[in-house]
Order: C-alpha cells, then structure tokens, then sequence
C-alpha cells in the first residue's frame, strides 16, 4: 500500500458506529439522502478508477497512485457513509438501492465520457474533489452528532488531499498540451453541469425509490431536497475555498484572477440564496 509524503491514513476499523447518537439525526431526511447519495457515489469510484487507469496508462506514477491510493480511500469513504446509513437507518435496503444505482449510473462510466485531453481530464477530476471536499466541509462544519463529524472530518482531508494530486498531475499534463484559459474553464463549467444533471439525482432517486411508497412523487421530493440543501449551501458553503481551489487551475495573471474570484464568489452565493428555477427530473 502507497501513502503520499507525510500522510496517516484513517481506518473504517477506526470508527466506532456503536456509539452513534441516533436520536439526534435518525429524524433528519435531508441528511440521510445526503449520506446516502455520497455512499453510492464514492464507492463506485472503482469503476471510473479503471477508466482513468487506460486513459492515463503512460503514465506510471499516476496509475499506481489511481489503483492504491485514491480508489482505496474513495470506496473507503463510500463504505464509512454506508456503515452509517445502515446503523442509524437500519430498514434502509441498501444494497437493493445500490444495485439500481449501479445498474443505471454505471452506464455513464466509460471511457468515452472522458475528455480526449489528459490535462482537461483532470482538470474535470479537480472539480469533482473540489465539490467534495467542500461539501464535506459544509456538512463537518454544521454536523452535532460525533462520529459523523469524525467521519466527514477524515474525508474532507482526503478529499483536499486527492484535489492537490489531481492538480499536480494537470499540471503536469498541461506543460505538454499547453491549455490555456478559456478550454480550462470550459472543461470546469462542463464537469460542474453534469455533476449537478447526473451523479446527485441519480443517487437521490434510487434512494427514494428504495425508501418510499409514492413513487409518483419523486420529481416533488427531488426539488424539496435541492431546496434544503441550497438553504444549507447558503448557510455553512465555503464559497472562498471552492473558487480558490477551480481558479488555482486557470493560467491568469494575479489581479484579474483575484478579480474574477471575488465576483464569482458573490454570485454563486447571489445564485444560491435567489434560485432562477427548480430543476425537475427528466428522467
């Protein structure tokens, strides 16, 4: 097993779910879809693993940390998620709601979904752990229950830790494509749409479908939980942190970049707190 420079990894072995305090969010929907979703989805990574595996097979140092570092501790943390689902959930099926999950989200994995350019490719990577390990943040930050907090605290340093690889190999890459500023930030609008269109529904649905008896009330429950969780966004989202992460991969000089950051940072927070609309399901 590989560990990067200086880092301890944390063990599920570590977690203690016995001593979950159950009262203070068995009753929390918001927080269970959440936690729920976020299992799905991490522990998935083991299939678009092998795709960014054979996109990157050139390259050595990023394969193996792919297969032994960043796999292992992203199913990790869809495992502790799923742990925890199940002890405070406990007539949750899970795995039935996984299998649907995988049987659909699957199909989206391949590597034709990938970009052509490595370095675009991990640039899309970055965004993805840059809205992890903000969203960790923004729940470890508002979380009471302990070992949730313990948990979200131990992911959300892996998921910076993830992010900062990503980025050293981008930039790797990108010495040899030499991408400038628009096909970036291109690549970044592009992974932040299909982020929001495909991984977050995909998971809530099956979640429901799994939970509840009204099937017919998927699209109303789907748009009651976007709306939750846009108030919490509003509330505890590090703005800051996310656009600093995205725009620490787009070539700019030093003032227009801090300029576009502070706007970008009031309007996502504008955006948040005033929806232009409310996605339904098109599925």
């Amino acid at each position: 097993m590989t560990l990067e420079k200086g880092h301890r990894n944390w063990r599920l072995e570590d977690v203690d779910f016995n001593a979950i305090r159950r009262e203070m969010v068995s009753s929390d929907e918001r927080l269970f879809y959440l936690l729920a979703s976020a299992s799905f989805v991490e522990i998935l990574s083991e299939l678009y693993t092998e795709n960014l595996i054979a996109h990157y097979q050139e390259n050595r140092d990023a394969t193996l940390w792919l297969k032994e570092t960043w796999q292992r501790e992203e199913v990790q943390h869809g495992r502790s998620f799923k742990a925890y689902v199940q002890s405070v959930w406990p007539e949750f099926d899970w795995e039935k709601s996984f299998a649907g999950f995988m049987a659909e989200y699957a199909q989206l994995c391949s590597l034709a979904n990938l970009e052509s350019s490595r370095a675009l490719e991990m640039v899309a990577r970055c965004v993805v752990e840059t809205g992890t390990s903000t969203l960790y943040r923004c729940l470890h930050d508002c979380a009471e229950e302990p070992v949730l907090k313990q948990i979200l605290a131990n992911i959300k340093a892996d998921e910076v830790r993830h992010f900062g690889k990503f980025r050293h190999l981008f930039i790797e890459h990108n010495r040899i494509e030499k991408k400038g500023a628009l096909p970036i930030f291109h690549a970044i609008l592009k992974r932040m749409r299909e982020i929001d269109g495909e991984d977050g529904y995909i998971a809530f649905k099956h979640a429901y479908l799994c939970r509840s008896n009204c099937p017919e009330n998927l699209d109303l429950e789907w748009r009651r939980f976007k709306s939750g969780l846009n108030a919490l966004i509003v509330r505890h989202y590090p703005f800051n942190m996310a656009i600093e992460m995205l725009f620490s991969l787009v070539p700019l000089p030093v003032f227009p970049k801090k300029l576009l950051e502070g706007l970008l940072i009031r309007l996502a927070r504008f955006l948040f707190a005033n929806p232009l609309r409310k996605r339904a399901s098109t599925s």
